[in-house]
């Protein structure tokens, strides 16, 4: 898939192969063609709100959840969406 894809079309591609979405894309909780891929493709997506955050922030932020996103996509029905900050507490988003 070419970089730059339109989030409906990458987003289908992660739901097909169960695959987990992270993003750093904070407006997709407001836009509704994200929305309705998340739920259409059945994914399970974290975005991280970070704002301005280096690359070395972002992944400070990141690494110590990857264990929990793992449990969430086995233990939660899907599709969902957590945003969460540098401070790594997980807020539910209402699809």
């Amino acid at each position: 898939m070419p970089f730059g894809s339109d989030d409906d079309v990458w987003l289908r591609v992660v739901g097909e192969r169960g695959w987990i979405a992270l993003m750093r894309d904070k407006g997709v909780r407001r836009r509704r063609l994200e929305r309705d891929a998340l739920k259409a493709y059945n994914v399970a997506a974290f975005v991280f709100t970070g704002g301005e955050a280096t690359g070395e922030q972002t992944a400070r932020a990141i690494c110590p959840l990857l264990y929990k996103f793992a449990n969430m996509y086995v233990s939660e029905p899907k599709p969902f969406l957590y945003t969460f900050g540098q401070s790594g507490t997980l807020s539910r988003v209402h699809l």
